[in-house]
């Protein structure tokens, strides 16, 4: 079955590359210009060991000095170069457009940041605080962009939301982009070369801009678009006999009562109903059946335990090979096979329906669960 998801809830916001830009070369940058190690090398032990490490401590300095292969001094003289953070003049205000356009997403921002450049985070709460709902820099976090899925699923669980429904937005590529769409997130990649560089994921996950203007131009059409429209479940089942004519019958793990071998249709690609019943019924009993007529089509309301409407598709279906089902557990709890009365009220009431107006050659109608009818007070009105 497709799995669900909601539209964007919560945007996170790197500040580097995006809100801003820091003066001179940024402590990564300058680290890795000075070790003999591989750039990525520094960039994993940057992440690490200094972006999670809430102060800047003796110890820390010779850890870093150790695993970078430089004299303690040249870090300690690194750590304690200035770097001013330069705000984007417009960032409060382009911000502030944002949550009037979606008032109902959270924003906040999500940066690795060490305690050396703590300036950088008082900087952005002084200047952007009533914009934002939450600030989670990694030196106060522990946490790290880039080291796994761990910042991603804290900052969904503080403000109640799913990892799916936060888009990340940032200029590296591995941190930004690559580390938040391994979590589950939607990602934006900032980057005045956007256009050239080729898609990482679907369009639906994965989108650019040039600058933090062209970002939040971008949310605003992105983040109507990515709430789900309602719409109508599809299910396609087949109608299987054995050479004694006897139906197969499934129960799935909460159903009480007993169905068609079938699933939903998929709500994109090519997936029809034909296709949708060989492919279900192979799933949920590893049979492989051939699509035949179809028997019934219609309407049904409320009929699951979830209360939808859904539209029935109901074919003939034979099977090739083996005719011994080996039910996925997952979802099928037990299998019948049933003769035509046995099968009357083994079914669910509105499978039982169909399976008669089969019988009586009625090949599509309309089902409606039965409403209360409300019956009026005595004096008062109809």
């Amino acid at each position: 079955m497709t799995g669900r998801h909601s539209g964007i809830r919560l945007v996170s916001v790197d500040v580097g590359g995006v809100l801003g830009t820091v003066a001179g070369h940024s402590l990564g940058t300058a680290l890795a210009a000075a070790s003999p190690h591989e750039h990525s090398t520094v960039v994993d032990i940057v992440r690490r060991a200094l972006h999670t490490h809430p102060q800047t401590t003796d110890e820390l300095i010779q850890h870093l000095a150790t695993e970078l292969a430089l004299p303690a001094r040249r870090v300690r003289d690194i750590l304690r170069t200035p770097r001013p953070l330069l705000l984007i003049p417009t960032a409060r205000a382009l911000l502030a457009g944002l949550r009037d356009a979606c008032p109902d997403v959270q924003v906040v921002v999500c940066s690795n940041l060490a305690a050396a450049d703590a300036a950088h985070a008082d900087l952005v709460r002084a200047e952007l605080s009533d914009q934002l709902d939450a600030a989670y820099f990694s030196y106060r976090t522990g946490l790290a962009k880039g080291t796994g899925p761990d910042v991603f699923q804290h900052i969904a669980r503080q403000h109640h939301v799913r990892v799916s429904e936060i888009v990340h937005i940032g200029d590296k590529i591995d941190d930004d982009v690559h580390a938040p769409l391994l979590a589950g997130c939607r990602t934006l990649w900032v980057h005045p070369d956007h256009t050239s560089t080729p898609r990482v994921a679907a369009l639906d996950r994965y989108r650019t801009a040039a600058d933090l203007a062209g970002a939040v131009t971008e949310l605003r059409r992105w983040i109507p678009d990515s709430v789900p429209r309602p719409t109508l479940p599809v299910r396609a089942a087949g109608l299987i006999r054995n050479t004694a004519g006897q139906l197969l019958l499934v129960r799935g793990p909460t159903d009480e009562k007993f169905s068609f071998p079938g699933g939903r249709c998929e709500s994109r690609g090519a997936d029809s109903p034909p296709q949708a019943m060989v492919r279900e019924v192979h799933e949920e009993l590893r049979l492989t059946v051939t699509p035949g007529a179809l028997l019934w089509a219609g309407w049904s309301e409320g009929e699951s335990s979830a209360g939808e409407n859904k539209a029935h598709f109901l074919f003939e279906a034979h099977l090739v090979g083996t005719t011994v089902p080996d039910p996925d557990p997952a979802e099928v709890a037990e299998y019948r096979w049933a003769s035509n009365n046995d099968a009357l009220h083994l079914l669910h009431p509105a499978e039982a329906n169909r399976l008669v107006r089969i019988t009586r050659r009625q090949p599509h109608g309309w089902q409606y669960q039965p409403r209360p009818i409300r019956t009026s007070e005595p004096g008062t009105a109809p």
